[in-house]
């Protein structure tokens, strides 16, 4: 019976180390989650989204969950009292509108006021937000909800794990929220527009603040760049153009 010689294929080192790399990295990457809104983790350290934009003169294009997908926020009169948020999904689009006072459960009768802006400068979207039920009268009512609300937001009723009161709705029934550049640094502050009973009214100025961004109020800067002695009749200015001091238009 003829004998078969076998043979013994050799490999170089180099070249199966190669492989195993290869193969390692293929795996590791099918593991990672996609960026793009893969876990819909609300996690600051989670994707970023582009940087905030203004599709037109009172909607802003930017991230507000943290997913890492643009979201619609919409500011019609640019005085808080309307605002609406599409979330992002993939492929580029929007989901259905939902008013702030919606996601935020405010009762018949009650009135929302809300301002979003970058107020810690990390690159998410935050939100202050005020739900009242208007008092009718000379004496200015208490809110039910008078909240800072740091991003990233839950999308089912934009709470915060980091929400603090700092002190909003104190001096007043609050009739607006918007956003300013008071002091020039630019960072988004905020104006708030109170009743303060007994049909006079004021501008209340917050600045923000880079890492902690709306805190208790400040009496030096909102004598400085706030508004006392305004009335109903002739309410304090309030910012209508704050959007566009930190925000360009979308390409």
């Amino acid at each position: 019976m003829p004998r078969i010689r076998s043979r013994l294929v050799t490999v170089p080192l180099t070249a199966v180390a190669a492989a195993l790399t290869l193969t390692a990295a293929v795996q590791a990457g099918a593991a990672e989650p996609s960026a793009e809104g893969g876990t819909g983790s609300t996690s600051k350290a989670g994707a970023a989204a582009s940087a905030p934009c203004l599709e037109n003169a009172t909607t802003l294009i930017g991230d507000i969950d943290g997913d890492g997908l643009p979201d619609r926020i919409s500011n019609p009169g640019n005085d808080g009292t309307k605002m609406t948020v599409q979330f992002g999904i993939k492929g580029g689009s929007f989901d259905e509108k939902f008013t702030v006072a919606e996601l935020v459960g405010a009762n018949k009768g009650e009135e929302t006021t809300a301002a979003v802006a970058d107020f810690q400068n990390d690159g998410i979207l935050d939100l202050v937000v005020n739900v009242i039920e208007p008092s009718g009268g000379d004496d200015p009512a208490t809110a039910r909800i008078a909240e800072y609300r740091p991003g990233p937001l839950d999308r089912t009723d934009l709470s915060s794990d980091d929400t603090v009161k700092a002190g909003l709705g104190e001096r007043g029934e609050i009739w607006g929220l918007a956003v300013a550049d008071y002091n020039g640094d630019k960072l988004p502050d905020l104006a708030i527009h109170n009743n303060t009973g007994d049909g006079t009214a004021e501008r209340e100025v917050r600045l923000g603040q880079p890492g902690t961004g709306i805190e208790d109020i400040n009496y030096d800067d909102n004598a400085k760049y706030g508004e006392d002695n305004a009335t109903w009749g002739e309410p304090p200015a309030m910012p209508t153009d704050g959007w566009s001091k930190f925000y360009k238009a979308c390409a």
